[in-house]
């Protein structure tokens, strides 16, 4: 078997919204650092001399207290007074050094778009943090020092975080050439041959910026809450079913002790909320009740979820203003209605206002243009237009905005041509892994529920949400198999011949790095796979900016319509700003809306489950395997498990998960589309998955037959076993596996060398680092352990992740500033896992008009056609 992976036409090019020589600048000079280098040197001397009597030393010498040293034997003395000598000279360059690093952070803060980004960010810590450290020169004290780190938190993530968010994280886009000529047919690079474009790669970097702002979706359901409350305009709002499609349905069940005549109104409403909805005042003169009774009937309605008001778009409206104005200009005139027009109104100037607003005006003018907007919003719905207390990533702000991007990138014919041939052999492995993982998920599904008789998804998430964690953030699958790095060669090789195996169609988002100077030099560069994403490039707000030839998600909707019904994508609704479109048939798992009647969605009770053995046998030719075990139950009878979906008529379904969150979350995993993950090197021994999994035994969740169609294959795939026979399935090249050796050294826990495929990085090396030293109470110690570290690993960036966060540092190991900010993560974590910067600051390929570099990835939809035959 094999498969032929092709790449989306476009993609979306994530980079950091700053360049990244801003924070690079940031660095000490060559005299501290030199100065740290004579001191390790003294340090090693005298370990050395010392031999096992270094243990009484080793707190002086950690902490950088010459003072503290204690004496020791004549025969020391020279390698100890060459150590003092040079941690006095590190200390009194230091102190200037770390001066010298507030005053250049000042420079950067001073920046229009930097403190621009920091007020949209957090204004409290614009106003806060910002402006005082900028005005104030006096010396460090804590408070200052932790203001310092804290900005110099938002430099690095403005430098060097590859995130989508106004100017400092702006949406840009790429296509390949081929892609771009096709929807181009009037173009003369089109050359009628098969679609084959000979074109060299090339980069734009003078595209106009812009932004768009808009209300943000909490905010717009706060304002419509807001207009619903209004005792005058409740007669003529129109009510719907928040599950329309069901005329005949009973009503829902109310709250235990509801008076008789309010669930007589409720059941009495909820039976004449049509097609096209009610108004409390027709359903007054339909039913003959109380208004009152009415009125207060559908708001437990509405509080059951199983009635909406016809009050904004639904839940992807991305215009809640214009279309809720819309709505009350069709209400019957009146004094309410006036109010809440002109309330309206001005929202919208005010977001107007903010959008059309100069791009280099700086915080002043924008900051005044906020807190109008937020003025306003607070007057007409009463509540606060900030969320989460300003704090990071978090759905905070009454609006939130998006910027176009300077760069486009067209990838030639050469280029995309080495990516395809470079990447097909990760995106296999990658494929037998998340075969492994989608394994272990539906096996933990069957120890923790048992076998189960047909169950509504309704049901099938309940149970599994009394036996699971609540999906979160994790950066890590806590079910998938790890693999030991020091045996990463036949790991891999494994992985890959399990890989043969697996039949049927396979999608996946590539974060895609490259090394390279510029943009000339894209083709048959070096290449870094970051992260493998099981999921579609779908319409969503990643287009938000996109304005090409081709819409966005268009080869998205092309494959999921060649899968013909039996993909079906899980709707959970926006969260903040995000959102996805499936464009198919969808399940919605998140409260109804009147406006779901335009898109019709299956219901959770319209989908089946069962949880169950599989119908292949057992597991492997060998022993009964027990399973993953939860709550102390495992799957004891030695057959695969299996959890199979079905839809109303019965026909077989899988299941596209739109947020990594459910990805991740065994229940739902386990009826997920076959998977495409990223396979984890770990130090010692790993848990590689069993033979059940990854063996010549193994064939993922694909096909029942060998003669399915390649559309078959992918939507039978999360159920059955290959039946094709080994010597009927074309080999795939073994993939070239290179690691070097693991090594240990003092101060570092753990490190996992850069493991590649076929010439391609698959994991950058990473460092598991003990944190006792990084917290250490003295500045200058804290950063003569950041050296050590450079010392030891050979970099100068390293991206660092604590278990209690959820994004991850880029660590200037040569930076003072750097030294707060990785005390502060360290604090209470245990260790921090570290990985290499790669490409690294010389393979910065993305260069603006001015030769600034910039940090960036290249989100690409893949796709594995099966080939048959």
């Amino acid at each position: 078997m094999s498969r032929e992976w092709t790449i989306g036409g476009d993609f979306v090019v994530r980079h950091a919204g700053m360049p990244f020589d801003w924070l690079e600048g940031l660095g000490a000079p060559d005299g501290p650092l030199a100065a740290a280098r004579e001191l390790l040197d003294a340090e090693d001397a005298l370990r050395a001399a010392a031999g096992t009597g270094f243990g009484r030393l080793a707190r002086a010498v950690e902490g950088c207290e010459p003072e503290r040293l204690p004496s020791v034997p004549a025969a020391l003395r020279t390698a100890a007074d060459r150590w003092r000598g040079a941690a006095h000279r590190y200390r009194d360059l230091y102190e200037g050094a770390d001066a010298d690093a507030t005053k250049e952070l000042r420079v950067v803060l001073e920046r229009p778009r930097v403190a621009e980004a920091v007020l949209l960010s957090n204004p409290d810590a614009y106003r806060n943090m910002l402006r005082p450290l900028l005005t104030a020169d006096s010396p460090l004290n804590s408070r200052r020092r932790r203001a310092r780190r804290q900005l110099y938190t938002y430099v690095q993530r403005f430098c060097a975080k590859n995130e989508t968010v106004s100017f400092f994280g702006p949406m840009a886009y790429g296509t390949l050439a081929e892609a771009e000529a096709e929807a181009e047919t009037d173009s003369a690079t089109a050359t009628g041959t098969g679609g084959s474009v000979d074109v060299t790669t090339s980069l734009r970097t003078d595209l106009p910026r812009r932004r768009k702002v808009f209300l943000s979706h909490w905010a717009g359901r706060a304002l419509a809450r807001a207009v619903a409350r209004d005792g005058a305009l409740l007669p003529d709002l129109v009510f719907h079913r928040a599950r329309p499609g069901d005329p005949d349905g009973p009503p829902p069940a109310l709250p235990e002790g509801t008076a008789p005549e309010l669930t007589r109104a409720a059941g009495a409403a909820y039976g004449r909320l049509g097609a096209d909805g009610a108004t409390l005042r027709g359903l007054a003169r339909a039913t003959g009740l109380p208004a009152r009774d009415l009125a207060r009937g559908l708001r437990l309605l509405l509080t059951a979820g199983a009635a909406d008001v016809r009050l904004g778009g639904g839940p992807y409206d991305l215009e809640p203003l214009r279309t809720l104005r819309g709505q009350l200009a069709e209400l019957p005139p009146s004094g309410a209605r006036a109010v809440w027009l002109e309330r309206i109104d001005e929202l919208e100037a005010c977001r107007a206002e903010l959008e059309a607003g100069p791009l280099d005006s700086g915080p002043g003018t924008r900051a005044e243009r906020i807190a109008a907007l937020e003025a306003a919003f607070t007057a007409a719905t009463g509540e606060s237009a900030r969320r989460a207390a300003g704090a990071t990533y978090a759905d905070r702000a009454v609006f939130y905005e998006e910027g176009a991007s300077p760069f486009a990138l067209r990838v030639g014919t050469a280029a995309a041509r080495h990516w395809h041939e470079r990447l097909r052999a990760v995106l296999e492995v990658c494929v037998a892994h998340g075969a492994a993982t989608q394994r272990a998920a539906t096996d933990a599904v069957r120890a923790a529920l048992g076998d189960t008789g047909p169950l509504s998804l309704t049901a099938y998430a309940a149970r599994a949400a009394e036996a699971f964690p609540a999906p979160g953030s994790a950066f890590a699958v806590p079910y998938a198999p790890t693999y030991p790095a020091a045996d990463a060669a036949a790991g891999l090789a494994r992985l890959g011949a399990a890989a043969r195996r697996v039949t049927g169609d396979r999608y996946a988002l590539v974060d895609l790095c490259v090394k390279a100077s510029g943009p000339a030099e894209l083709e048959g560069a070096a290449l870094v796979v970051a992260r493998v994403h099981h999921h579609l490039l779908v319409p969503g707000w990643l287009g938000t900016m996109h304005s090409g030839p081709r819409p966005f998600g268009a080869d998205a909707e092309r494959w999921v319509a060649e899968q013909d019904g039996r993909l079906v994508g899980f709707d959970f609704g926006r969260r903040n700003k995000g959102y996805y479109r499936f464009p198919g048939r969808e399940v919605a798992l998140r409260p109804g809306s009147w406006a779901d009647a335009e898109r019709a969605p299956w219901r959770p009770e319209d989908v089946t489950v069962v949880v169950g053995p599989g119908t292949d046998g057992p597991a492997s030719d060998g022993p009964a395997r027990s399973g993953p075990a939860v709550d102390g139950r495992a799957v004891g009878d030695g057959r695969r498990a299996e959890v199979r979906m079905s839809g109303p008529a019965g026909e077989r379904v899988s299941a596209y998960l739109p947020l990594n969150d459910f990805v991740k979350y065994a229940p739902f995993a386990a009826l997920s589309h076959p998977q495409v993950a990223h396979p984890a090197f770990v130090p010692g021994d790993g848990e590689p998955a069993d033979a059940g999994t990854v063996s010549e035994e193994t064939a993922s969740r694909s096909t029942a037959s060998g003669s399915a169609t390649p559309g078959e294959a992918a939507s039978q795939g999360a159920t059955a076993e290959s039946t094709a026979p080994a010597s009927e399935t074309p080999e795939v090249t073994a993939p070239e596996i290179t690691t070097s050796g693991v090594t240990a050294p003092e101060g570092v826990v753990s490190e996992v060398p850069e493991v590649t495929v076929d010439g391609v990085v698959l994991q950058r090396a990473r460092w598991t680092l003990d944190t006792g030293r990084l917290g250490l109470p003295a500045p200058h110690a804290r950063f003569l352990e950041l050296r050590r570290i450079a010392r030891r690993t050979g970099q100068r960036f390293l991206f660092c992740r604590s278990p209690r966060e959820r994004k991850p540092y880029l660590v200037d190991l040569a930076s003072p500033l750097a030294a707060d900010l990785v005390a502060h993560v360290a604090r209470d974590a245990g260790r921090l896992t570290a990985e290499a910067m790669s490409p690294g600051p010389d393979e910065l390929w993305l260069r603006d008009a001015e030769g600034r570099r910039y940090t960036c990835e290249l989100r690409m939809q893949v796709v594995g056609r099966e080939v048959t035959g």
